[in-house]
């Protein structure tokens, strides 16, 4: 992979996992780990509250965070892109529509054996929430059999749900069409484990309590949602040899500067959410400093027919305006991190098609032209003596202040007069996700490195309530669905470029790496896509 992604996956290769054995290669961890006589231990910072703990419904990057450290699902985002977990072996059928799986033996933390079945009721669980709460219920129900009726049909003639128990230790998922990156989507929560003893069919509050067992490295202790997360180590994990913590600790600091004085005052190991303008001009600290992540970051525009808050937005040639409005190298000078840059698609760097990084294919679908912007908001009626009245909406840090407050001052520009709205992520999330807002802030980090990881973004299947894309874009992103090579990516182009370019529909600013600090005594730790680390191997000397 080019450009970011080298950039950013070069930073840590200190762990490599074989793909199919299963084996760990600690490689750099040290093999005198300091004091022996008490349990050890590792503590890293998040950003915010995890808004769920259900990995069916959690779909944010601290809940990914917190969440990616006590599952074990059957594939995972490792250094070297997709590797196997859970899953030991696969086959894929002849017509690409049915893989039979054969499980890892391993053991829940209270003893019981982990079993196709429980690989099975995950999903049910998953679909059993719903899509109003599951935002990644299209990953079960646009690819498995009888999963969309199992969601939207008739309860009373209910087609057979295409995942099946073949025996303790095998899975088969039958699909509705081929899909190539298939196994990149079972790393998703909605796949992960879970049987109906702890988790009940259609609640996901049971998370947020902690004593249910995990599969994974780590389980949780205790829960508070102001302060901290415990977690303390899976003896019964089939991979617990290789994990060298005995407790991990989790702490929430909202502000990015208080994370960076806690690192330095040695009271976190891990950093997760720091200010990479800062950090990266700490000479003291360029050997901690590191950022991962595939990830891009936009203006979403609530454009929807049915949700839309100032009908204005109903005008494609108000949204282009604010689209040439922006000046993104402007704000990306401004962040200063050097690991941003400005995006003119809605699809960041690092994501390879068939012919190449699918960015620098698809090119640019926007631009920067601020008097363009000012004769087409003129055209509309609106100029000095009467501004465009619009509101922004974003759960508030540091980095979303700066970007917030350029827009309004780049915008202010064009005779756009911005109100700036903040909530905490909670509340954030749920009102986005409930087009409850004019234009709001987003980012998204790849879930697997094909293009679609975006652009399925906008479709209505997607969204619990439809807020951006409309019935053609859907009808595009259809389309390229039974497509394949270079036919399905070129459709792909083709459905950005509609949703950036032809009616804008969302706006795109800049492309970036999650910065972090790991202490120089810590080792083991990897990186993926998503902008996420994990800490299942992470040893402190």
């Amino acid at each position: 992979m080019k450009k970011l992604v080298v950039l950013l996956l070069s930073v840590l290769m200190l762990v490599s996992l074989a793909a199919c054995g299963g084996k760990t290669d600690t490689g750099t961890t040290p093999t005198d780990t300091g004091s022996t006589t008490g349990p050890k231990t590792f503590t890293f910072a998040v950003g915010d509250s995890p808004s769920y703990m259900d990995p069916a419904v959690a779909s944010d990057s601290i809940g990914s965070y917190v969440i990616n450290q006590m599952f074990f699902p059957l594939f995972y985002l490792g250094p070297d892109g997709l590797t196997n977990g859970a899953c030991e072996d696969y086959t894929v059928s002849e017509d690409g529509l049915v893989y039979t799986l054969t499980l890892r033996e391993n053991y829940w933390s209270d003893g019981q054996k982990v079993t196709a079945e429980d690989y099975v009721y995950g999903p049910k669980h998953a679909l059993s929430i719903g899509d109003a709460d599951v935002s990644y219920l299209s990953w079960i129900t646009d690819y498995v059999v009888g999963a969309a009726q199992y969601v939207y049909g008739d309860a009373e003639n209910m087609p057979e749900l295409g995942i099946k128990a073949l025996d303790e230790n095998t899975i088969e998922y039958t699909l509705v069409k081929p899909v190539g990156f298939f196994t990149s989507l079972l790393w998703g929560g909605v796949y992960y484990p879970l049987r109906p003893d702890f988790a009940p069919s259609g609640d996901y509050t049971w998370a947020d309590t902690p004593g249910y067992p995990m599969n994974g490295a780590f389980v949780p202790t205790s829960i508070d949602r102001a302060s901290t997360i415990t977690y303390e180590k899976n003896p019964n994990w089939c991979w617990a040899d290789k994990v060298n913590v005995d407790t991990m600790t989790a702490k929430i600091i909202t502000d990015m500067d208080a994370q960076l004085m806690a690192f330095k005052n040695h009271e976190i190991d891990f950093a997760t959410s720091v200010e990479a303008a800062t950090v990266s001009k700490l000479p003291e600290l360029a050997e901690n400093f590191g950022a991962t992540g595939v990830i891009n970051y936009f203006v979403q525009v609530n454009s929807g027919e049915t949700t839309v808050k100032n009908e204005v937005l109903l005008n494609e040639n108000i949204r282009r305006a604010l689209s040439y409005a922006v000046d993104r190298q402007a704000i990306c000078d401004a962040r200063d991190d050097g690991v941003t840059r400005p995006l003119y698609g809605f699809v960041p760097s690092g994501i390879v098609g068939e012919e190449g990084d699918f960015r620098a294919v698809g090119g640019n679908y926007t631009k920067y032209d601020p008097e363009e912007a000012k004769a087409l908001l003129a055209a509309e009626g609106y100029d000095e003596t009467n501004p465009l009245k619009l509101e922004y909406y974003y759960n508030q840090n540091a980095a979303h202040d700066l970007v917030a407050a350029m827009l309004k001052e780049q915008w202010s520009k064009v005779n756009v007069e911005l109100t700036l709205k903040t909530a905490d992520t909670r509340t954030f999330f749920q009102d986005r996700d409930d087009g409850v807002y004019e234009l709001a802030r987003g980012a998204m980090s790849a879930d697997y490195m094909d293009a679609l990881t975006y652009l399925d973004m906008a479709t209505s299947t997607y969204q619990a309530f439809p807020s951006w894309g409309d019935a053609t874009y859907d009808q595009m992103m259809a389309e390229a669905a039974s497509m394949s090579g270079q036919e399905r990516i070129d459709q792909l182009h083709a459905a950005e470029k509609y949703l950036v370019e032809e009616t804008t529909q969302v706006i795109p600013l800049f492309e970036y790496g999650s910065a972090y600090l790991r202490g120089s005594n810590v080792t083991g730790d990897f990186d993926n896509c998503q902008g996420n680390s994990i800490f299942w191997f992470v040893d402190v000397k």
